[in-house]
């Protein structure tokens, strides 16, 4: 394996490559994030940097590493009337640049909706993600490709591909779970030990004989708050991931022509079904042609990582 080990183990599986894999050893400021997030974003519509610039400039960020502020990252769009607000904390490496080009994307989606009412301002779950993790890899490609050495290139492109695996795949091992759990639930009194063996059943097919799953877990669905506060959410991700690689996809092929409709989207905010919001970037959410653009994509990915890694 790339990290040198024979057997793989479930706690290894999401260990860094190269210099770039945590952003360990590469400094990446904030002003630097800035520049890359709104260079790439612009290169894609120059109204998507407007808007972001804006984040930038009137402090809508709040980024700063301080005592007693909160953990992670989100963006907070709550009224239509009220311009988006988005908190991370940034400590200066390539992973938290990406962080903020997500929420970012979740903060030009609320800008663009602000034209919508209270009540079909928020997208559906289904599609809330879309914006931001468009945004994500629009600055992940101009990220990897200004980088000249090798080895980092590899260790960013294999963190995408780790994202997009535990986004699209083990989010669905989790609903799989899930369904599991309360058929059992219903056939009778489901105990803890009946419930990690569910969860190792659900798991076996995605790791295979990749990956060893060590006794301790089986207690791994203890640890995802979903299953109890929000229950069956994880079946969005799913279709958020792979609706976003299909469009991408879709981008690459027409250039600016997607563009337009493609800002429309956003615009509606959560005025329609995702079947019909995407509808006019002539998509067919029924077609099985369309979510294989999405596979594809994640197969060029892999392609590009073997490429790189065997110094082709």
């Amino acid at each position: 394996s790339l990290i040198g080990l024979p057997k793989l183990r479930i706690y290894d599986q999401y260990a860094p490559i190269g210099p770039a894999g945590e952003g360990e050893g590469v400094r990446y400021a904030y002003e630097q994030a800035r520049d890359t997030i709104l260079h790439a974003l612009n290169g894609f519509a120059p109204r998507f940097a407007t808007v972001a610039r804006e984040f930038f400039e009137k402090n809508w960020i709040d980024a700063e590493i301080r005592p007693g502020k909160r953990g992670g990252a989100f963006c907070s769009y709550p009224t239509p009337t009220v311009h988006p607000y988005i908190l991370c904390n940034y400590t200066d490496n390539v992973r938290d640049a990406m962080t903020v080009a997500h929420e970012l994307g979740h903060g030009i989606h609320g800008y663009l909706a602000r034209q919508q009412t209270l009540f079909n301002y928020h997208p559906s779950l289904p599609v809330c993600e879309t914006a931001s993790v468009f945004a994500e890899i629009l600055v992940f490609d101009h990220l990897v490709k200004q980088q000249l050495d090798r080895a980092t290139q590899l260790g960013l492109i294999c963190q995408k591909i780790e994202d997009i695996f535990a986004t699209v795949f083990r989010q669905n091992v989790l609903t799989r779970f899930e369904q599991k759990v309360f058929a059992a639930r219903q056939a009778g009194r489901l105990t803890p030990e009946r419930t990690g063996d569910l969860w190792i059943e659900a798991n076996a097919p995605y790791y295979g004989p990749a990956l060893e799953m060590t006794d301790g877990y089986r207690w791994g669905w203890s640890y995802i708050p979903h299953f109890i506060n929000t229950r069956f959410y994880c079946y969005s991700y799913v279709f958020g991931e792979l609706l976003v690689l299909a469009l991408y996809a879709m981008y690459r092929d027409q250039g600016a022509s997607f563009v337009p409709e493609y800002v429309r989207l956003l615009e509606r905010g959560g005025s329609a079904a995702p079947e019909d919001l995407v509808k006019p970037l002539g998509v067919d959410i029924r077609d099985r042609g369309f979510w294989q653009k999405g596979f594809d994509e994640l197969g060029r990915l892999v392609s590009w990582a073997k490429s790189l890694a065997s110094g082709e």
